[in-house]
């Protein structure tokens, strides 16, 4: 997809689909519409008058141009209440719209943002906005059919933004952080939504490694026989029904040679989860080929880290591995060891991914990260308390888990922090081992954190459950949605200053 950006008037321009913003409430139509509603002899205000126009959000109207401006066609984007509009919204909002233009066979798309919005927002912030609504909004997962139709063939080529006051400094770091941004977004979409024969723990590791290797960061992948010398025992336990062997994969970037702090970011990497002897129910089982997101989080934010080059220093750490049945599995009862030495008791098999995870926070602050996050699909219970367009946030340190929410905020993905009281140890205390790893259904998501705290000691660390974010079940079905990638890359940005 080519982008370009325009000063010319919207109502002079030859392109496929003009896009243009209407918000809710207004007593008149203002900036580029109010110039559109007039090339066009006042119809949008008709159409408003007649009440098919009504600027409520995500409201989409796609109309021809009656022979009056050069555009074929004209979409009317509602952005609700103008004192109610973020750039999340805008960028959501555009997204919607561009999947819609992508439908109607749109080839040259061109958006107009007028002045009294782009006002409200940094230029470059504003542009990076429309540039991941966009690309986001146009993803399609390919897959594995030997014919796509006509439809999956369309495609929009070209994309115009006309926009007023914005330098063309302001315009190049919009676009190069947009288009990086979404570009990691995607790839991690790609990777959730890969069946788990494909996307295999050591397939995981290939695409690390190449990843790697493209940006310049140095990867090292432990196979099975470098994690028995190691004594990476939750991660092997977790691990050993499967017919596929486990790995720990690990990237670094040193962008900041000078600095000792170093951001590690550990994603859980369960590429197929049957939740082992005590299985789950097989409505749904196949999704759990997305029980790797949070891994495909770290790895789709290493892209942006190692595009944009901050200044910074960054250990990505993702444990990898399937949680099947066979004979050889571990079972409810059975007491184990993990890296940092302390010793788990199993309560329940499906409550894997803590496991592989304590290994992995405890090998990234072996390998010297200063500040912590962790991204797991970790918790059905997380779901049951937030739904599914919020991130659950549990921390260690009041001044990081806030560094971690103003990334969130920045990059537009909603978080909100669950409690980390005392009380919660009482469910997993253990009789036989330093702790359990489940203990009950209640406080269920908390519990996962209250777990993974054990192994980071006193490192600022965060921990968040994108097992409501991490896809969507639309009429579509499971739909990757490449949750947490660009909090992790804001929040490497932030680190830079460090």
């Amino acid at each position: 997809m080519e982008w370009k950006v325009t000063k010319e008037p919207l109502y002079t321009l030859a392109t496929d689909c003009l896009v243009v913003i209407q918000t809710q409430g207004g007593e008149s139509l203002k900036g580029c519409i109010r110039a559109m509603d007039e090339a066009l002899d006042h119809r949008i205000s008709q159409l408003m008058a007649d009440g098919e126009i009504t600027g409520r959000y995500q409201e989409v109207t796609m109309t021809h141009n009656w022979g009056k401006i050069p555009a074929k066609r004209l979409l009317i984007l509602g952005m609700g209440k103008e004192e109610d509009l973020t750039l999340e919204k805008l960028r959501n909002g555009i997204s919607v719209a561009a999947c819609k233009a992508r439908d109607a066979g749109v080839k040259r798309l061109t958006l107009g943002c007028s002045k009294n919005l782009s006002e409200r927002w940094n230029a470059a912030d504003l542009v990076q906005a429309l540039v991941e609504g966009v690309e986001l909004g146009v993803y399609r997962y390919r897959g594995y059919k030997q014919e796509n139709s006509k439809e999956n063939r369309r495609e929009i080529e070209e994309v115009w933004l006309s926009l007023e006051d914005v330098s063309d400094s302001a315009f190049e770091a919009g676009l190069e952080r947009g288009r990086v941004f979404a570009a990691g977004t995607k790839a991690a979409r790609n990777l959730v939504n890969e069946p788990a024969n494909k996307l295999t723990p050591s397939a995981l590791a290939e695409y690390a490694k190449k990843i790697a290797d493209h940006l310049g960061m140095k990867a090292e992948i432990l196979d099975e026989k470098k994690l028995k010398e190691l004594n990476m025992n939750a991660l092997l336990a977790v691990s050993k029904a499967s017919a596929e062997e486990p790995r720990m994969i690990v990237l670094s970037y040193q962008g900041a040679p000078d600095s000792q702090e170093v951001l590690g970011l550990v994603g859980k990497g369960v590429t197929f989860d049957s939740g082992g002897i005590q299985v789950k129910p097989d409505n749904g089982m196949g999704d759990m080929k997305g029980d790797m997101a949070g891994a495909a989080a770290v790895l789709g934010a290493m892209e942006v880290i190692g595009s944009l080059r901050p200044h910074c220093n960054v250990t990505a750490v993702i444990p990898a591995c399937e949680n099947m049945i066979n004979g050889n599995g571990y079972r409810p009862g059975d007491v184990i060891d993990s890296f940092s030495g302390k010793t788990i008791e199993i309560q329940h098999t499906d409550a894997e991914g803590r496991l592989i995870l304590a290994d992995g926070l405890s090998y990234a602050r072996r390998l010297g990260a200063t500040s912590l996050v962790n991204v797991a699909t970790l918790t059905g219970a997380v779901i049951v308390a937030l739904g599914r367009s919020v991130t659950g946030l549990m921390t260690n340190h009041e001044d990081w888990g806030d560094e971690v929410k103003e990334a969130a905020r920045v990059a537009g993905e909603k978080v909100w922090e669950l409690p980390m009281f005392e009380e919660y140890e009482e469910y997993l205390k253990s009789s036989v081992a330093d702790l359990k790893n489940e203990g009950g259904r209640e406080a269920g998501c908390i519990q996962g954190g209250i777990f993974l705290k054990h192994f980071v000691e006193d490192t600022p660390w965060v921990h968040l459950d994108i097992a409501g974010t991490a896809d969507t079940k639309g009429k579509e079905g499971f739909a990757a949605t490449g949750a947490g990638v660009r909090t992790l890359a804001q929040l490497a940005l932030r680190f830079s200053g460090k």
